[in-house]
């Protein structure tokens, strides 16, 4: 295959993407309102929804048993999307999205940082066994996601039958059509999503770029493209929590594919057999993660370079990460 068709694949497959991410924050907005879902808990499901292609291209990494490409493009995807939500928030700096955002999402802000230190930990520590072929660090990954986001659906349930709707646009629906609609879009969000990541590997490949710097970044932009459109159609319908809440959920679940694709990895440990240089990206993404919890938990800034801070230094130093790990490979 040319690099020339190699190219344009990619960019087929990056516009069929961002289409079709458009219609699932559409439609995902569209069974919130008909159903009796809050904007936090909608905002989930949307986030595993669109980290249907990072799951893809995890089993593919493993696959063609490039452990460092997994763990990158998964970190890299929660990096990404964090520096993503900051731009997001300095366009939409007049609205303060962040001040509209509700305790759940926060919550599951700080499941995420919970999840990340996990990693982190199994990135630098050799402990002395694994369950089978499984690190620990998997198995009390794999708990702490399943019994935090129940925990907080619950919470997210009970206040979300207290909420009125209001300002309906989805009348000319049923409730089955936008359903079904959404379904749809997400079985079209992996399928583009598989063809946009073994494009973006075969790009790496002709670049020469190293599996870290690639996973991390070149990989994990690609694959992070639907959470992007997500979140930017939801703000864009002033559906500031839904947003905010979509790319959290979507941070926890890339987490949690990491600890699948650790269980489907048979050849060992999968995070002591990849590089030193996803400690830096994750890192960095607990340190943006407490950048936008500390956005949501503050008092509505004065003005609007005190808001937009927050912002600005998580944009900032996603370019320092880039740099370092790129320096690294």
């Amino acid at each position: 295959m040319s690099s020339l068709l190699i190219i344009l694949l990619f960019l087929i497959s990056g516009a069929a993407t961002f289409f079709i991410a458009s219609r699932l924050s559409v439609f995902g907005d569209a069974v919130k309102e008909k159903s009796q879902f809050s904007s936090a808990f909608m905002g989930v499901i949307i986030g595993v929804a669109v980290s249907l292609p990072e799951l893809t291209s995890s089993i593919t990494a493993i696959a063609i048993d490039s452990p460092d490409l997994a763990v990158g493009n998964l970190i890299g995807s929660n990096l990404f999307n964090l520096m993503g939500l900051a731009v997001f928030d300095l366009v939409y700096r007049r609205h303060q999205i962040m001040n509209h955002t509700t305790q759940e999402s926060k919550l599951y802000g700080w499941l995420v940082v919970m999840m990340t230190l996990i990693v982190l930990a199994g990135l630098m520590l050799t402990l002395p066994a694994h369950f089978y072929h499984i690190s620990y660090t998997t198995i009390i990954m794999t708990l702490l996601y399943f019994i935090g986001t129940r925990w907080i659906n619950r919470r997210t349930d009970y206040q979300g039958r207290k909420v009125k709707v209001e300002n309906r646009r989805y009348t000319d629906y049923t409730y089955k059509q936008v359903l079904n609609r959404f379904i749809l879009a997400a079985v079209g969000i992996m399928i583009m999503g598989t063809i946009l990541t073994v494009a973006a590997e075969r790009l790496a490949v002709i670049t020469g770029l190293g599996a870290s710097f690639v996973g991390s970044f070149l990989v994990a932009i690609s694959t992070s493209l639907p959470d992007a459109v997500s979140v930017g159609i939801a703000l864009k319908l002033r559906n500031f929590n839904l947003g905010v809440s979509s790319l959290i959920g979507s941070n926890a679940f890339n987490l949690m594919i990491l600890a699948f694709t650790d269980i489907i990895y048979l050849q060992g440990n999968l995070l002591k057999e990849s590089s030193s240089a996803n400690l830096i990206t994750g890192g960095a993404s607990v340190v943006f993660m407490l950048l936008i919890i500390y956005s949501i938990t503050r008092r509505k800034a004065r003005s609007t370079w005190s808001y937009m801070m927050p912002s600005l230094l998580i944009i900032l130093c996603y370019f320092v990460t880039t740099y370092a790990v790129f320096q690294l490979n």
